[in-house]
Order: C-alpha cells, then structure tokens, then sequence
C-alpha cells in the first residue's frame, strides 16, 4: 500500500478513535446520571412514604389518641412512641425493610433521623449533621448530596430537612409542664422540648446503596459499547474499502501514465521523470542511456502492416525485457524507439552489453520468420549535465550509428 493511503487510513483511525472515546465519555456520564436519577427515584418513594406515614399519624392516629383522652378512654398523660412518634415508626419500619433488603441479597438503605434537641439518644445529629441543619435552618442549601463507599460498596448520602415545627407539634415539643407525663417520664425534661414554631429541627440522613442501579447502567453501557465498536469497526472497514479502492484506480492510472499501452514497458513521459530524479540525486555511480531504434522499421509497417508492425514491437520488448537486469530499466520512447537506462557500468561494459542486445535482436526470428536489426547509440551522464545535452549527445550517437551504415553501436563520451 502506498504511503499516501497508510496515512489518510492512520488519520482516520486516529480521528474515528478519539470520537469512539468522546461519545463512550459522554455516554459514560449520561448512564452514571442515569444510575443517579434512578437512585433519586427510590429516593422520592421514600420520602413521600415517610410524609405518607407521618400524616397518617397526625390525621389519624393523634386524633384518636386525643378523642380517647377527652372521653377518658386513655389518661391525659398517655404517650407510646410505637403509635405517636413519627421518629420512633419511622426508625422501626425501616430497620424492617432492610432485614427485608437483606434477606434478598440486597443492600441496607442507612436511614437515621439526625436532631439538634432528640429525645432519644440515638437521633442525635453528627457534626457534620448539625453542620447541614443549621444550613437548612439558615436557608442556605434546599438538600444535600454526596458520594462515597460503604464497607467498598458505592452509595450516595442525601441529607433532607424534615418539616417544620408547627402548632401540633407544640404539645410534645414545646413546654414539658403541658406535655403528656408517660412521654416526660419516658424521656426526661429536657431532651425534645422548647422548640419554636418554623424551626426545622431534624434532618433526613439517608444513605442509599448506588450498586443495583450502577450495575444496571454499565451492563447497558457495556451493550452500548460493543454496538458502538461494532459501527466504528463497519465505518472503519468501509474507509479501508474505500481508500483501497481509490488506491487501486489511483495506481491503475498511475501505472497508464508511465506505461507504453503497445508493448506494457515503460514510456517517454516515465523516461523524462527518471532522468530529472537521476540527476537531481547526484549519484556517484556511473549511468548510461542505451536508445535504439528498429532499422527500416517503416518498411515493416508499409509490407506486412501496422497490426504485424504492432506484434514485432511487443515481441522485441518482451525479448529485451528478459535480457537486461534488473537493476536497468526500458522505455519505448517513440514509434520504434526505446531506450534503456543501465547503471553500475564501466564504458566497455555498456558497450558490451549494448552489443549483446543488438546481436540477440538480429539472430532471433520475429513473426513470419522475419528478422530485425537495431541500430544503438550510447553515452554516460556527466557531472552536473542537465538532462537535454545528455539525451541530446545519445540521440547523436544512434543517429551517427544509423548514418554509418546501421546495425551497429556507437558509443559518444
């Protein structure tokens, strides 16, 4: 393959290469979004089930409790947590639900109700978790989310403010003398109690496993892959059919251009372009044009015709290609004019060799038993001589082998 086609076939693997990693960069994100947005999914589930919770407890349970009280079915100082506290639920559903998870090999959601003023010890908020409280309470981040691995498994920590205190809240959370007195004698005084109407006083700590969904985007990223890698491979191979083929037709025309279309060596135009590279290269070895000519050849064409004129040409090419090494190279460079450019030669070498030619045309027998003579001149390229004196003094030297009587070599230094 030509150097021309390895390259624009290197460029376009090197350009196909770094768009393939561009699009599997961008579509590695979108599938990791993807993990993330379904993880947030889950997410919603769980929050509006604990809203759903909490006010089931305050819509239905509370009245309940409190209609109890007011008919003494219950004692004014009644409080359970197992039905009144939404914490207290909350926490227990949910140490449920990951026995559950656990149970079907799948990851335990970390769930905890972080407070600045909890009752229960448990619920009390980390530094960190008093860090985003006080961020929420300030207004400063609506939510909060980061990740990072748990036991080297991948998980995400959402940090959500649960609601605001309001007025029904107050009866257990605000003055401890009007609270229930099992919950006082339950927790104490202290813990839980003073809070003020709009304070958010706890927040939702939630860390939820990012494995399944993670899992779930790169085994879709995986067949993504192959099937772009597929599409690059087929986009590939078709460039590569492609720039063959120009190179091929590129070559075939190539090889038109420097070819004599008769006898399939090469022609004049090739002829002119070697001589410039021979003598712009400045070589140190010796080189000779050999030029010859076919004696009375027009009578050839005039007796037998052209296509037998034709057939003697192709046959004298073929018999001087098998003659000459292959370091030397032929041309016909007009009707029945060819040359031969030898190199590595000493001038009585050439001239061997020139004789050696010329004697084997005139011993062979062409089409019809006819038989040729060729009539050569030879000269050696000179230092620093352009090419038209030095085609000029090989073309004297045949002519003067002609004018001398033909068949015969003539070599001009």
């Amino acid at each position: 393959m030509k150097i021309k086609s390895k390259k624009i076939l290197r460029n376009s693997f090197f350009v196909l290469l770094v768009v393939y990693l561009a699009i599997l960069s961008v579509v590695y994100i979108q599938f990791n979004s993807y993990a993330v947005s379904q993880n947030q999914e889950k997410l919603q589930d769980i929050l509006m089930h604990d809203k759903a919770l909490q006010r089931y407890i305050e819509e239905k349970v509370k009245p309940v409790i409190y209609d109890f009280q007011k008919r003494n079915i219950l004692p004014k100082s009644y409080f359970n947590p197992t039905i009144l506290s939404f914490t207290y639920i909350s926490r227990h559903i949910m140490a449920n639900y990951n026995k559950l998870r656990i149970s079907n090999n799948l990851n335990p959601i970390i769930y905890k109700i972080g407070s600045d003023n909890p009752r229960n010890p448990k619920n009390k908020a980390s530094k960190k978790e008093m860090k985003i409280l006080n961020e929420f309470n300030n207004g400063i981040a609506p939510s909060y989310k980061k990740f990072y691995k748990v036991d080297g498994k991948p998980y995400i920590y959402y940090a959500l403010p649960v609601a605001k205190t309001k007025k029904s809240c107050l009866r257990c959370h605000s003055d401890p003398k009007i609270a229930p007195k099992d919950l006082v004698k339950r927790y104490g005084n202290k813990a839980g109690f003073h809070e003020k109407l709009g304070h958010i006083r706890a927040i939702l700590s939630i860390k939820m496993p990012l494995q399944r969904e993670l899992g779930n985007a790169y085994h879709l990223f995986k067949i993504f892959t192959i099937i772009l890698s597929v599409i690059f491979i087929i986009i590939y191979t078709l460039i590569y059919y492609f720039v063959k083929k120009l190179d091929l037709k590129d070559e075939k025309l190539i090889n038109q251009m420097n070819h004599d279309s008769l006898t399939k060596i090469y022609n004049r135009y090739k002829f002119n372009e070697d001589i410039k590279k021979i003598i712009n290269s400045k070589r140190d070895e010796s080189v000779f044009i050999i030029m010859f000519d076919i004696d009375n050849f027009k009578k050839i064409n005039d007796t037998y015709g052209h296509p037998v004129g034709d057939k003697v040409l192709s046959e004298l090419s073929n018999l001087i290609k098998e003659n000459i090494r292959p370091a030397d190279s032929f041309y016909r460079v007009g009707g029945e004019e060819f040359v031969i450019i030898a190199t590595n030669l000493t001038p009585n070498q050439a001239y061997g060799f020139a004789e050696k030619l010329r004697g084997l045309i005139e011993s062979h027998s062409f089409i019809d038993n006819m038989h040729l003579t060729i009539s050569i001149g030879i000269t050696k390229l000179k230092k620093d001589e352009n090419k038209d004196n030095f085609y000029k003094r090989v073309d004297e030297a045949l002519y003067d082998a002609k004018r001398t009587g033909k068949n015969k070599t003539v070599l001009f230094l």
